[in-house]
C-alpha cells in the first residue's frame, strides 16, 4: 500500500461522475465523422456492439481496483506484480503524452467550440484561461474537483439528452436500411475505431485509497457508467443518422453538429455545443488533472523521482508540485504549434502503454495474491479473468498499430519513441543512483501491504 493515507474520500456518486466525466470526451463529436464513412447508417449498431470489448477488457481493472485499493494504482500494480521498469516506464510515457498530448488536445477543442460562437477570440489565450482555472480548482482538493465534475456531468448529460429527445421526432426509419450496405468488413472496422470512445473509465483506480469503501463502489461505478455512456452514445447516433439525408453526413468531420442544426432551435443548439461539446472535453479534461499525479506520486515515494516533486499542501493533501509540473507541461503542449491530430495520437498511444502493465498485473494478481484475489469483493473466476485480459491485449496490440501507421510522418512516429526511451533511460539512471547511494531498488520496491 501507499504510505501516503490521504483524508478526503470520495463516495459513488462523485466516483460515477468522474468514470462519466473520463469516458465522455471529444471523441463522440469527433469519431462519428470518420466512422460513418466506414458503416454509413450501421453507425447506432457499431456504438452499441463497440462496448463489449472494452467493458470486458476494463473487468480486470475493476478486480485490481476492488481486491487491493491503492492510490497510484497503474504504477503499484505493474510495479509490484510485473517490473518496475516497465511500470516507470510506462508511467513517464503517459504522462508526456497526456500533459504533452491530451489535455492541450482538449484545451484546445474547447477554445475552438467557444471561439465558433464568437468568433475572433484568441483560441490559445482562451486554451491557457481554461486550463488554469482547472489547475485551481484541483489545488483545492479532490473532494471539490470531484464536486465541480459532478456539476459539470449533469449538465454534460442534459445537453446529450436534449439531442436524443429534440431530433427523436425527426428519425426516419428508412434511413437505416439497408443497415448493412457497406458489408460486415466495414462494420467490423468500424466499432474497433469507435471502442476508443469508451476508454478512460480505467483512470479511476488510480485514487483507490481516497475512494470510500472502494471494493465495492469501483466495480459500482463501472456498472452505472459503462451502461449509461452506451446508452446515450446509441443514442446520438441513432438520431444523427435518422434525422438528415444520408449525403448531409458524407464528409462531415462532426455529424452531430450537422444534424443538430436541423431540428434543434438556436439557443438550444449553442447549449448542446457548450453543455455537450465542450463539457465532454473538460470533464476528461478535469479527471485527467483529478488523478494525474497519483502514480508519480508513489513513484516519488519508492525514490524513483526526487523527493521534493512530492510535496504536499498541508490541509488538503494535493501533490501542488506535481499537479504545477503538469501545468507548466501542458502550456507548453499548448503554444507548440503542434496539430490536433499529432496531440490524438499521442494521447491515444499513452493510454495503451498504460494499458499494457496493468494487464499482465491483473493475469499474475491470482497467482501471486490468492487469498486476496479469492476475497475480493468483485467475484470473477480465474479463467474470466484472463479472458478479459487476452481482450484487453489484443485490444492494445491492434491499436498501437493502427495508430501508428496513421502517424506516417517518420519524425513524429520518432518523438513519440523518444518518449519511451527516455523514460527507460531515467528508469536506469536512478536505479545505478540508488545503488551508489546505499539504497538499491530492490529494498524499496517493497510488495502492496495487503
Amino acid at each position: 500500500m501507499s504510505a501516503i493515507q490521504f483524508k478526503q474520500k470520495i463516495g459513488l456518486g462523485l466516483v460515477s461522475y468522474i468514470v462519466i466525466g473520463f469516458m465522455i470526451g471529444g471523441g463522440i463529436f469527433v469519431y462519428p465523422g470518420i466512422v460513418y464513412q466506414y458503416c454509413g447508417q450501421a453507425l447506432p449498431l457499431a456504438f452499441a456492439i463497440a462496448v463489449i470489448p472494452v467493458f470486458i477488457s476494463m473487468i480486470p481493472l475493476a478486480m485490481l481496483g476492488s481486491a487491493v485499493p491503492v492510490s497510484g494504482a497503474n504504477y503499484m500494480y505493474a510495479s509490484r506484480m510485473v517490473s518496475p521498469g516497465l511500470a516507470f516506464t510506462g508511467i513517464w510515457v503517459y504522462a508526456l503524452a497526456s500533459f504533452f498530448g491530451q489535455i492541450p488536445l482538449y484545451l484546445i477543442g474547447c477554445a475552438r467550440y467557444i471561439e465558433s460562437l464568437v468568433p475572433g477570440m484568441d483560441i490559445a489565450l482562451l486554451a491557457l484561461g481554461i486550463l488554469t482555472f482547472f489547475y485551481v480548482i484541483n489545488l483545492l482538493g479532490v473532494k471539490m474537483a470531484a464536486q465541480f465534475q459532478g456539476l459539470l456531468v449533469l449538465v454534460l448529460i442534459g445537453a446529450l439528452i436534449i439531442f436524443v429527445a429534440g431530433g427523436l421526432g425527426k428519425v426516419e426509419v428508412a434511413r437505416f436500411q439497408p443497415l448493412l450496405e457497406k458489408g460486415p468488413g466495414n462494420l467490423i472496422l468500424s466499432f474497433a475505431l469507435l471502442t476508443f470512445t469508451y476508454f478512460g473509465g480505467n483512470g479511476i483506480i488510480e485514487i483507490g485509497s481516497e475512494i470510500k469503501n472502494p471494493g465495492k463502489t469501483i466495480p459500482r461505478a463501472f456498472y452505472i457508467a459503462f451502461p449509461l455512456v452506451a446508452v446515450l452514445y446509441v443514442g446520438l447516433a441513432y438520431v444523427t443518422v435518422g434525422s438528415v439525408p444520408g449525403d448531409s453526413l458524407k464528409g462531415a468531420q462532426e455529424p452531430l453538429l450537422v444534424a443538430g442544426k436541423t431540428f434543434l432551435s438556436s439557443g438550444l443548439y449553442i447549449f448542446f455545443i457548450l453543455g455537450g461539446a465542450v463539457l465532454a472535453l473538460l470533464t476528461t479534461l478535469n479527471a485527467l488533472l483529478i488523478v494525474g499525479t497519483r502514480s508519480l506520486l508513489m513513484i516519488v515515494q519508492d525514490q524513483m523521482l526526487p523527493a521534493w516533486l512530492g510535496k504536499l499542501t498541508p490541509k488538503k493533501q494535493v501533490p501542488w508540485v506535481l499537479l504545477t509540473m503538469i501545468y507548466l507541461l501542458s502550456i507548453l503542449g499548448v503554444v507548440s504549434g503542434f496539430s490536433l491530430n499529432t496531440f490524438a495520437s499521442y494521447a491515444s498511444l499513452g493510454g495503451l502503454v498504460i494499458f499494457l502493465p496493468i494487464l499482465l498485473a491483473a493475469w499474475r494478481f491470482p497467482k501471486q495474491y490468492p487469498e486476496k484475489f479469492r476475497t475480493s469483493p468483485f467475484k470473477i473466476s480465474s479463467f474470466w479473468l484472463k479472458a478479459s485480459v487476452v481482450v484487453g491485449l489484443l485490444m492494445v496490440f491492434f491499436f498501437g498499430i493502427i495508430i501508428l501507421y496513421d502517424l506516417k510522418d517518420v519524425l513524429k512516429i520518432l518523438f513519440f519513441l523518444l518518449f519511451i526511451a527516455t523514460g527507460f533511460l531515467a528508469y536506469l539512471w536512478r536505479k545505478i543512483r540508488l545503488k551508489r547511494m546505499g539504497t538499491p531498488l530492490k529494498d524499496l520496491i517493497k510488495p502492496m501491504e495487503l
